[in-house]
């Protein structure tokens, strides 16, 4: 089963007279201070260590260890496209369990 990257409903219907596609509510704003503290960040962790090998790989090449795409590509034998793929399927997964974590207060 292929779970999306990120929900269908968190978007307009495709038939939408003036925004088809489009963000049906932007996503949240998060207080920086709660991004800085540890707790968050033992969150992200957590969220990386459960993604699919290759998407944990390219995430932590990419946004922990600042490696460029073409870097990423060369080192894990990947095609331009497939990395972008995977780090935007890593991101989403990551950015999930976030607002999960976030929105447990609101």
């Amino acid at each position: 089963m292929r779970v999306a990257a990120v929900d269908a409903d968190r978007f307009l219907d495709p038939e939408h007279p003036r925004w088809p596609g489009h963000w049906a509510t932007p996503p949240t704003q998060w207080p920086e201070e709660r991004l800085l503290g540890q707790e968050t960040q033992r969150v992200i962790d957590e969220a990386i260590e459960r993604l699919p090998a290759t998407q944990r790989a390219v995430i932590t090449l990419r946004d922990v260890q600042g490696w460029s795409g073409e870097e990423v590509c060369n080192a894990l034998e990947l095609t331009e496209t497939n990395q972008r793929v995977l780090l935007h399927r890593a991101r989403s997964k990551v950015r999930r369990a976030l607002e999960e974590y976030l929105s447990e207060d609101q």
